[in-house]
Parts: C-alpha cells; structure tokens; sequence
C-alpha cells in the first residue's frame, strides 16, 4: 500500500476530530423522538457562535453569522490550518446539523500517487463507519481530486482528497437530525491541527464592515446592495455591489489582505 504524506496520520498526532467525534456518536447516539427537550428561549446569533466556535480549532476566528428560518450558519477560519469552516446550528434543538472545511491549499494534483482504495483508506482513518456509496477522479482546470461521498447510521457525507499527498482539501458532513451529539466541551482538545507554513497570509481576516469601508473609499457616495462571503480557489473574499446613480460597481475584496481583487463599473442606461 501506497503510504500518503497526510499530516493528519503522521506519528505522534492525536486522533483526529472527526474519528473521535463519529466513534462517541456511535456509541451514544439515541433517538429522541418523545423526549427532544424543547427550549424556551430561541437561540441568538451569539450564542450559535459560541456553540460553532467549539466544533473548530481553538484559535479560529469568527467572520460572518447568516440567519435562516430554523438555523444560523456560522462561518470561521483558523489560521494554523490555513483552513474555513461552515457551521450550521438548529435553532431548536441547538445542535450541529452541518459541518463543512475547505483547505485554502484547496488545490488537487496532476501526478496520481494514490490508489481509490487508498482514498477511501483515508476517509476511514478519521469516520470508520463508513459505507461508500461513490468514489472518482474528479477534473477541475487540468488538476484531479479525489471526491469520496459516504454514509453511517448518523451522518452523510464528502470528501475531496488530493490524488498526490493525500491531503484532505474539503469536508461536507451532515448530521441526520434528532440524534444526541457528543458534548461540545470535549472538542476542542480532540481535533489536531497540523502545523502549515504561513506563506502570504496575515494573522486574520477583516470583517465584513471593514471590507464595506474598503470599498467605500473607491466610491464614498455610492450606496451598498449587497455584500456576501465567498471562497474563490481556496481563498476567502468578500463580493459586493453598490450604487451610485446611474452608476454600478461590483468588487471582490481579499479577507485576508483588503486588497480589492475586482472592481468592475457599469453606467445604466
């Protein structure tokens, strides 16, 4: 077998988040249908922060809360890792009903080292109870990933692994509902971060009313539309329109850096 260079199964690293988090819901899983607790009090936006804040390394930072009908989506990054994280939070039961990483290496590779099997070997290492329903050579822009989907009896999910190092480039989990999730307060200290180099990044991002203000200064009496956060080849940004009259602006703002990546101008007729 093909040995991978994936730093999560390097000597000496603990177990992963998701082997240990998959392995205690096997074990204490239960329905609770008739027996949910229903809460009093609706969850606020801080407090599924807080609660997504403890499923991410410690360190990581928080950039933006979406509230939805019935749950928040909580979005952070960490540094370290050099990696984004998606949460989503129930409102009701406030639960973990989603979990999503996305490598900023999010790069795959031309050269194949690694085997199907070994792909799937590596989605074992951290969910041993999966059963695959897919896996393939993805193609993206001449560069190839792996893209494995899977099931257990709690969750359903993908993952993209580079063919080359075996590096886990995105994670999309989602929990089924009405399950008892492990404690949150045992997290942080289960998942390993890998060290990365820090190559062009600074030690955080700016917040989204920093990356108004940067856009404002190309345009101080424009209005602004809309602004949202999106990842673009493995790099978080900001993208936004405003008005100004007759005139239209769309930009993309680095989160890391503020420098404006794209500002397009358009005069409406």
């Amino acid at each position: 077998m093909i040995k991978t260079k994936n730093v999560f199964y390097e000597e000496g690293f603990k177990m992963s988040f998701f082997k240990k988090i998959i392995g205690v819901l096997a074990t204490v899983m239960i329905l609770v249908m008739g027996t949910m607790q229903v809460f009093a009090v609706t969850l606020t936006a801080e407090q599924a922060k807080e609660i997504a804040l403890h499923y991410v390394p410690e360190g990581s930072t928080h950039f933006n809360t979406k509230q939805d009908y019935n749950k928040f989506e909580i979005k952070l990054y960490n540094q370290k890792d050099q990696t984004f994280y998606e949460i989503d939070i129930n409102k009701t039961t406030q639960k973990m009903t989603s979990f999503e990483s996305e490598s900023q290496n999010n790069f795959g590779s031309i050269k194949i080292v690694l085997t199907e099997q070994n792909a799937k070997d590596i989605v074992l290492k951290e969910i041993p109870q999966a059963q695959f329903v897919t896996a393939y050579l993805d193609h993206d822009g001449g560069l190839q990933k792996y893209k494995i989907s899977f099931y257990t009896s709690n969750i359903t999910g993908v993952y993209k692994i580079n063919p080359e190092n075996g590096m886990i480039l995105e994670r999309e989990i989602k929990f089924v509902e009405n399950t008892i999730q492990i404690p949150q307060n045992t997290i942080q200290n289960i998942i390993q971060i890998p060290e990365v180099p820090n190559t062009s990044m600074n030690s955080g991002i700016i917040s989204m009313e920093q990356a108004k203000q940067i856009a404002l200064s190309k345009a101080p009496n424009a209005v602004i539309w809309e602004i949202k956060t999106d990842i673009d080849d493995g790099r978080l940004i900001y993208e936004g329109e405003m008005k100004e009259g007759y005139i239209e602006y769309e930009f993309e703002i680095d989160a890391t850096t503020g420098m404006i990546l794209e500002w397009d101008i358009d005069i409406d007729d």
